[in-house]
């Protein structure tokens, strides 16, 4: 999920520099938590998301709204450099900015789970398969989820791109949606990303998770610089409106 918006955020970028272009409150009878394990995800499963945000660069900035999709494919991915498929979470959104400019993003993840339903990342569409460490893949949500629980993990992908992440589980939570109310695990992940083309980010995402369905409520805060030196900020959230998964 976090690439999926570091991408929207260089669309919006682009726009800005040419001169163009909430949910998290407590709320009562909130469906508890029924199992600490992730869903193991299948092939047709998919969350919708209500999306707004915000993107500054160069003292311009450019607010969104819309929709974002998140969407399972299972061994759909293409084939590794082991010769192995993999499943593909993929994020689709529609936005459009405040000066009404449309912009579509579409990123795909490739993962696999445990048989507990820890999420393995493989690589994404974008940067390419992981190819350090040699296992080819770090775990990004441990499961079954442990309230206090932190892991690190680091990773280059083919193009060169190289991430560093935190992740800690901060606790349960109680969110208030377009879906419902529900308690979550809120989830906080913090990593840097260094491009090889040039410049860094540096994101902030707050997960709230429920763990039978998926990601109800996310926020996502990155900064950071192009290639060029310039820097730019974004903000963006995701709010759950519709779902295939029972609940």
């Amino acid at each position: 999920m976090r690439k999926s918006a570091l991408i929207l955020s260089v669309s919006l970028v682009a726009l800005a520099s040419c001169g163009g272009g909430g949910g998290g409150a407590s709320a009562p009878a909130a469906r508890p938590i029924i199992t600490n394990n992730l869903r193991i995800f299948k092939t047709g499963d998919f969350i919708q998301y209500k999306v707004t945000g915000s993107v500054t660069s160069q003292g311009v900035t450019s607010t969104v709204s819309g929709t974002g999709s998140f969407s399972i494919a299972v061994g759909a991915s293409p084939v590794d450099p082991k010769g192995v498929k993999h499943s593909v979470n993929g994020m689709v959104m529609n936005v459009t900015t405040n000066q009404g400019v449309p912009i579509t993003s579409n990123f795909q993840n490739y993962f696999e789970q445990s048989p507990t339903g820890s999420w393995q990342q493989y690589g994404d569409s974008v940067s390419g398969w992981i190819v350090t460490p040699a296992a080819g893949f770090i775990t990004s949500l441990q499961s079954p989820i442990v309230a206090g629980s932190s892991w690190v993990y680091q990773y280059t992908q083919q193009n060169g791109d190289s991430v560093v992440g935190q992740v800690t589980v901060i606790g349960k939570a109680v969110v208030s949606t377009s879906l419902g109310a529900f308690e979550t695990y809120k989830i906080q992940t913090t990593e840097t990303i260094t491009y090889a083309a040039g410049g860094s980010d540096k994101v902030s995402e707050t997960d709230y998770l429920v763990p039978s369905i998926g990601p109800v409520h996310m926020v996502v805060n990155t900064t950071g610089t192009n290639g060029a030196g310039v820097a730019t900020t974004s903000s963006f959230t995701f709010d759950a409106v519709t779902t295939s998964i029972p609940y």
